[in-house]
């Protein structure tokens, strides 16, 4: 094996969520090169949650919370590809392991994000929230949060931890 194979395997392996590394406060964040290696590593991380998970997604406009819940959603088993619910506020995704619930918190004005029904889907599927930072006083203990950041046009920085 040469050495550009030898970095390969480690470069992947870094961008592996594996169950210990779920919902571990303070793990390492994770250097994703482009909007593929972040599906990818979405549709790992979909293969750690379980009905009831609730992820929460910070990060500035245009840092690949879509792009990430994509991923997700096809290794959740989605038949349908996620598209960003910012007008319709959630969009619900159905497959073999159970419901997922994708909402965006983006456009909601304070009211209105005081009486969205956050708490009538957390028990019904996994709920993957953009903008989540906009509720963050009602999301449940346990929550992951994932937190995306600009590192260059096409890089992210992704940290995840758990409340």
């Amino acid at each position: 094996m040469d050495s550009r194979t030898s970095n390969r395997s480690r470069k992947s392996t870094t961008l592996s969520p594996t169950r210990e590394r779920v919902g571990v406060r303070g793990s390492k964040p994770l250097l994703l090169e482009n909007p593929h290696s972040m599906r990818s590593w979405g549709r790992k991380f979909a293969q750690t949650l379980k009905p009831r998970d609730v992820v929460a997604f910070v990060g500035p406009l245009g840092a690949g919370k879509t792009t990430l819940i994509q991923g997700i959603a096809e290794g959740w088993g989605c038949r349908n590809a996620a598209v960003s619910p910012t007008f319709s506020l959630a969009n619900e995704y159905q497959s073999k392991r159970g419901y997922l619930f994708h909402m965006d918190m983006y456009r909601l004005s304070d009211r209105e994000v005081e009486t969205f029904p956050l708490e009538d889907y957390l028990e019904q599927g996994v709920c993957l929230i953009e903008w989540a930072d906009r509720i963050r006083d009602r999301w449940p203990s346990k929550t992951k949060i994932i937190k995306l950041e600009y590192i260059g046009e096409r890089k992210r920085r992704l940290t995840l931890k758990e409340k």
